[in-house]
């Protein structure tokens, strides 16, 4: 008998007993999600709304490469199979949707500074709240894009919401039932 373990071995070990680290490990994912989440909106009310002397091509090549960086980080998590734990999973998919929003909202937020571009977002708030309501396909119809800079920024949303969102929110639940399938008991 060797008394020496592997860190492995001892890792699972005091993962089957219902105590240390691998046990509390979903809680402190939570903890880090809601942490993200909180500076996320934190930074999206306080940080400026405006660079001066930026010119449009700079601000639409901006926008690009950030919607297709959150693309990447979507379809990333979602190509990333079986590795890592599926609360850790969900947390990266979680905050990179979230992300996504708060970067939406910023660019609502921005545009409506321009004056003519949407009707009745005047707030942070309002540009949060509008991104939201297109996201969830409610559309009360109380904030408008009125500017075709504005419209084609909700365009590029809405397809980024179908494509992403959707392909990442599918396979994330196709990946909870394979698991429970492979979890249960075989029936008899």
């Amino acid at each position: 008998m060797n008394a020496r373990r592997e860190p492995a071995e001892g890792a699972a070990a005091l993962g089957a007993s219902g105590s240390g680290a691998a046990s509390q490990a979903p809680v402190w994912i939570a903890v880090r999600t809601v942490g993200a989440l909180t500076l996320l909106l934190v930074a999206f009310y306080i940080l400026p709304d405006h660079v001066h002397g930026v010119s449009d091509v700079v601000r639409v090549g901006a926008f690009s490469l950030c919607v297709v960086g959150f693309a990447a980080l979507i379809l990333m998590l979602i190509l990333r199979g079986a590795r890592g734990t599926v609360p850790a999973r969900a947390e990266g998919l979680l905050l990179t949707v979230v992300a996504s929003l708060v970067f939406f909202a910023s660019v609502y937020d921005r545009l409506a500074g321009q004056g003519d571009q949407f009707a009745g977002l005047v707030t942070r708030t309002d540009a949060l709240y509008f991104t939201l309501v297109t996201t969830a396909t409610v559309g009360y119809g109380d904030i408008t894009a009125t500017g075709q800079a504005a419209r084609i920024a909700v365009m590029v949303q809405i397809v980024f919401n179908l494509v992403f969102i959707g392909a990442g929110a599918s396979v994330a639940l196709e990946r909870i039932k394979q698991r429970r399938r492979d979890v249960a008991p075989p029936e008899d």
